[in-house]
């Protein structure tokens, strides 16, 4: 790996390596990778259509990804899969330390600029409602991948489930707790 390689990570667009991490499963057509993506990954990292569908035809062009042409009856897809070179740079970027992250949260925000106890309070409830919310929905997405049949994946999935379960839950225990003081 070069010696410049952390700092040419933070300058690559990471939409790239969700689509090649996608495609390791098996080909997919565009739309089945933003289909997959909003019932996984979407918790966690969403991609637009704006940046998938270009990033697929940039993957293609640089050879690392084979677009092919397919019809299902009249109607003409286009199914992408991984070559050797997208399965390698996915992997170098797979074993490279992660890059630093500078979330976006609207809630932390306006915390930030809260003037008054009411103001405040509101803010919280409507967090609470909102990661509740997000809680349940994670809540029913365990029992669902708890009830599917053992696959080499599945229990790595359900630890990165069970992470983001434990954030909201310490962030459902904060809010409570700071909402009272």
């Amino acid at each position: 790996m070069p010696s410049n390689w952390v700092f040419l990570m933070k300058l690559v667009n990471k939409t790239r390596y969700a689509i090649l991490g996608m495609l390791l499963e098996g080909p997919k057509t565009g739309y089945e990778i933003k289909s997959l993506m909003g019932r996984s990954t979407v918790y966690f990292w969403r991609e637009s259509d704006s940046t998938l569908y270009p990033m697929l035809k940039v993957l293609a062009k640089e050879g690392k990804v084979l677009s092919k042409i397919a019809y299902v009856g009249k109607k003409k897809k286009e199914v992408f899969s991984i070559r050797e070179p997208g399965q390698e740079e996915f992997k170098n970027w797979f074993e490279s330390p992660t890059g630093s992250e500078t979330p976006r949260n609207e809630f932390l925000l306006k915390l930030f600029f809260v003037t008054d106890q009411k103001e405040m309070i509101r803010l919280f409830e409507e967090r609470l409602e909102k990661i509740e919310k997000i809680y349940e929905e994670y809540k029913k997405i365990e029992e669902r991948l708890e009830g599917i049949v053992d696959s080499p994946r599945k229990a790595i999935r359900l630890k990165a489930l069970r992470y983001g379960i434990v954030l909201l839950e310490s962030e459902i225990q904060w809010l409570n707790d700071e909402k009272g003081k």
